[in-house]
């Protein structure tokens, strides 16, 4: 059962530079065997109260719904707290936030008792949704979908100024408050010269896999299939070079991306009613960012202009300017209700390796896209990519699948 997340770890490549910033950052690091072997012992000391309850599919929804809205209560209950301790004109805020806390603790005690269940519900949804999809091996699905709600851990991002590429990332520890991640931010960026970035993540690909439970239950079900797709990955050609190069840590993503968002959505509108949003117009991807509408601040579009501009820049050598523009941009997003902490390259590094979203100018995303559009089926997509070994070989299977009638 260790096999998928030992496989995993192979990809750890000890580039220079990233086992340098690991060593910088060793104080807050976060071990993923460590979490792989205590997530492996807990479900399995969980199989029989998970295996040994049977609901009806309403009542697995009804479940699964009811924890979501708890989770949700949760991390409001949480924010209204951290107001309260972050306000300085709260005198004593262990006594005005005592009822707050209070109920947060019987909350999460709640959830703690319904996560196994839940996790299983939601495991045993999925895998059904990958076999409906034709996603088998030999007939099963390979690796199991197993996954934990978990307390994600940060990622830190180095990126060369003068470029936007992910030149390192290392795990760190999922408790760090804002004051320890921008001191770390930082001191990395004066020690190694490089854009550095802090993230939060939602989801990790490691086995059993985590996803964070604090968001739509669409994001979730996404999520789960994303992750999944990256095990899955790990046993094939596509997965073993995903750091050779940003190009094929860009296809791995956007592969996992597409399958994640495609099947997860419709899970979420097939057994909890969650409508998938309107698919964009043909082409609209790789066209140009159109105008914005008068009145309207459209994230999307304006941090797909951000990019592009930003691309522009550096491509001149203008490191100063580009840098003096993504802090007004910021500022910008900000001001319309966006509150980015960072953007920076190392942003746009992490951010646009997922090829289909608004931080991305890598053209990887609307090929996938493309030849997704040609295949019949999931099933024929991810049998055909999971072949990549380099970059061209994407170019290879558009030539060999061509537009659909």
């Amino acid at each position: 059962m260790l096999a998928a997340g030992l496989i995993w770890r192979q990809f750890d490549r000890g580039w220079a530079l990233q086992d340098q910033a690991a060593a910088a950052a060793a104080d807050y690091h976060f071990d993923i065997f460590t979490y792989e072997v205590g997530a492996i012992a807990g479900k399995v000391g969980d199989s029989p109260r998970r295996l040994g309850v049977r609901l009806t599919p309403a009542e697995q929804r009804q479940l699964v719904e009811s924890y979501h809205d708890r989770a949700g209560r949760s991390a409001w209950l949480e924010r209204r707290i951290n107001r309260i301790y972050a306000n300085p004109d709260v005198a004593d805020p262990d006594a005005a936030s005592a009822n707050l806390r209070a109920q947060l603790a019987d909350l999460r005690d709640e959830q703690a008792e319904l996560r196994p269940l839940v996790e299983a519900v939601l495991e045993r949804q999925v895998t059904a949704a990958l076999e409906a999809a034709g996603l088998t091996t030999a007939s099963v699905i390979f690796p199991p979908v197993r996954f934990n709600f978990s307390d994600m851990p940060h990622y830190l991002i180095l990126s060369p100024r003068e470029q936007i590429r992910m030149e390192a990332g290392v795990y760190l520890q999922p408790q760090l408050d804002l004051a320890q991640i921008e001191a770390i931010e930082q001191a990395i960026a004066q020690q190694f010269g490089r854009s550095t970035l802090i993230e939060g993540l939602g989801g990790l690909g490691v086995w059993p896999t985590m996803v964070m439970d604090e968001a739509s239950l669409s994001w979730i079900l996404a999520t789960v299939v994303h992750e999944w797709v990256h095990t899955y990955l790990a046993f094939r050609p596509l997965g073993w070079g995903m750091f050779d190069s940003g190009e094929m840590n860009t296809i791995n993503e956007t592969v996992a991306t597409i399958i994640g968002d495609e099947l997860g959505q419709a899970l979420a509108e097939a057994v909890y009613g969650i409508p998938a949003p309107a698919p964009p117009a043909a082409g609209q991807r790789s066209a140009p960012p159109p105008e914005p509408e008068p009145d309207r601040f459209d994230f999307v579009t304006e941090m797909r202009r951000t990019r592009l501009h930003v691309d522009a820049l550096l491509d001149a050598g203008e490191v100063a300017a580009a840098e003096a523009y993504m802090e007004e941009r910021r500022q910008l997003f900000v001001a319309n209700g966006f509150p980015l902490r960072k953007l920076n390259q190392a942003y746009f590094a992490f951010h646009g390796s997922y090829a289909t979203g608004p931080a991305s100018s890598d053209p990887i995303g609307p090929k996938l896209v493309e030849l997704r559009a040609r295949m019949p089926d999931l099933a024929t997509f991810l049998r055909a990519v999971q072949g990549i070994r380099r970059p061209s070989h994407l170019d290879d299977l558009l030539a060999v699948w061509p537009p659909r009638e």
